[in-house]
This record gives C-alpha cells, sequence and structure tokens, in this order.
C-alpha cells in the first residue's frame, strides 16, 4: 500500500527529471552547434592581425618638428608574442582572467560570479568575463550589458579557443585591448605613459598598464597618477597571490618610482589646430 501511495509523488517527479535532461540535451546540441558555425565562420588568425582598429591617429608638428597635438587612436606596433615581456603577460592574466591557461574560453567561476551579481544589482556587469571573451567583444561584439550579447560572447569564445592556441589568443589581445587616452594595444600605451616600446617593459610598468583595462579613464596615469600606482599594487599582490611572481620580486618594485611621460597640454594650441584641419578630422 505505500509503495502504491507514493507513486502519485514520484511519478511527476520522474516526468520533470525527464524533461530537464531532454532540455539541457538539446541546449547543449544547440551550443554545439552554434560554436561550430561560429568556428566555421571565424577569420584566419593572420586575418585578425592584419586588422587595425578603427580611425586614425593625426600628429599635427610645429615647423621645427615638435608635436602639438595628437588627434585619434593610437595603435602603436604589432608585438608577437615572444617579443611581448614575460611580465607584462603574466601580469595581465593575473588581473584579468587567472585560470586563462586551464579554461576553454569561458570559466564556469566567473560565470557563477556574474550570475550572483546580475541576481544581487538586476543587470549585468564586465565581471566573469574570461580573455578569450573579451577579445571576442573586442573584435565582433559591442559593450552593450545584455543577456544575448553575453550568450553570443560566450559561444564566440569556445570558438576562438577550439581554433587559436592559448598564446594567439593572449598575442592578439594585448595587441588590440583599450588602455585610455586613445593608446590601443600595449605598445601604444607604453609609447603614450612611459615614452618607449613594450618590448622593454619593467615589472612596475607592466602593472600599471594591466590595471588599466578595469577601467582606462579613472587609472590612467596621465589623468591620475596616484590612482595608476596604486590600482598597480593591486596588480602586483594579485601575481604574488596567484603565483605569477615571488614575493620578493615584488617588492623590488617602487610604484612611486615609475616615471610617467609627461603629457603635453593640448588646450592652448586646440584652437589653431581646429581651424587649420579639415572638419572631417575635428
Amino acid at each position: 500500500m505505500a509503495r502504491a501511495a507514493s507513486n502519485p509523488i514520484r511519478r511527476p517527479l520522474v516526468t520533470a527529471l525527464k524533461i530537464a535532461l531532454y532540455g539541457a540535451l538539446l541546449g547543449l546540441i544547440a551550443l554545439i552547434v552554434a560554436v561550430a558555425v561560429a568556428y566555421a565562420n571565424l577569420p584566419s588568425y593572420s586575418d585578425l592581425k592584419s586588422r587595425t582598429g578603427q580611425g586614425q591617429m593625426i600628429r599635427v608638428r610645429a615647423s621645427n618638428g615638435a608635436v602639438l597635438v595628437n588627434i585619434g587612436p593610437s595603435f602603436g606596433q604589432w608585438l608577437p608574442y615572444d617579443q611581448i615581456p614575460a611580465e607584462m603577460r603574466a601580469a595581465m592574466i593575473a588581473v584579468e582572467d587567472k585560470r586563462f591557461r586551464s579554461h576553454l574560453g569561458v570559466d564556469p567561476v566567473g560565470v557563477a560570479r556574474a550570475a550572483k551579481v546580475r541576481v544581487d544589482t538586476g543587470h549585468w556587469t564586465q565581471g566573469g568575463s574570461t580573455i578569450t571573451q573579451q577579445l571576442a567583444r573586442n573584435i565582433f561584439l559591442t559593450n552593450s550589458r545584455t543577456f544575448g550579447r553575453k550568450v553570443k560572447e560566450a559561444v564566440l569564445a569556445l570558438a576562438i579557443e577550439r581554433k587559436f592556441t592559448k598564446d594567439q589568443i593572449l598575442e592578439l589581445y594585448l595587441n588590440r585591448v583599450y588602455f585610455g587616452g586613445g593608446a590601443y594595444g600595449i605598445d601604444a600605451a607604453s609609447r603614450r605613459f612611459f615614452g618607449h616600446s613594450a618590448r622593454n617593459l619593467s615589472l612596475g610598468e607592466a602593472a600599471i598598464i594591466a590595471g588599466l583595462v578595469k577601467a582606462p579613464s579613472n587609472y590612467s596615469p596621465t589623468a591620475d597618477i596616484e590612482a595608476a600606482r596604486s590600482r598597480s599594487e593591486v596588480v602586483l599582490k594579485t601575481m604574488v597571490d596567484n603565483g605569477f611572481v615571488s614575493p620578493d620580486r615584488a617588492a623590488q618594485v617602487d610604484s612611486a618610482a615609475v616615471k610617467i611621460q609627461p603629457t603635453t597640454k593640448q588646450n592652448s594650441v586646440r584652437y589653431f589646430t581646429d581651424w587649420a584641419l579639415p572638419s572631417s578630422t575635428r
């Protein structure tokens, strides 16, 4: 009698479980198909490397050759993976995606964290995106914080991880991400903030650059040097905590001693350059 009495309760549970399993299976099939389609339509690695950002920097010079004003974005030189300082690579992975080398393009821990923030705040934030997801957004998508965009970003990230190596993904990312001040890519950022090629970045400089991705306008060393230095110390601590650099090596860095390229006060000459340049460049 007890067994018979339990059937009315058990059957709906079994049915619900079957529906959930079928739904999960259909979702997995849909994801596999979506990733396969995205994979088939991804550009080649050489094509992605050859694509430059939109826009062109214009330098207005005085008669003696001195730069009066820079207008527009700067992209610097493309640095192959093996020419990017190891400490720059480590700093970026530590602060943006510490499980970069092990995940498949999407980090389940990051997804769970982002979902919790979504529930708590009622909107999606940039948190939870891996380096691969950020690259997918940078190249193919917009920055709109919608569920649909997040799904597309995840699908593209999974496809990118299938098509390219981790080193290729990191190379693409470091040469394309925006660091503020009109600088796209680490070489442009290094030249903008430190006055030299990214090939020669020190650990302290690398920590400042890595710290910019989260909020380029807030941590720009030319806008707020103290905020940039404070952020770089967070990056260094994160590198130590996650085993990317030894405590002794990090302790050798004096963020206050990192020299920032002085910025020319350009407002005083903009009235002239705005008059001299064609309207399409203003």
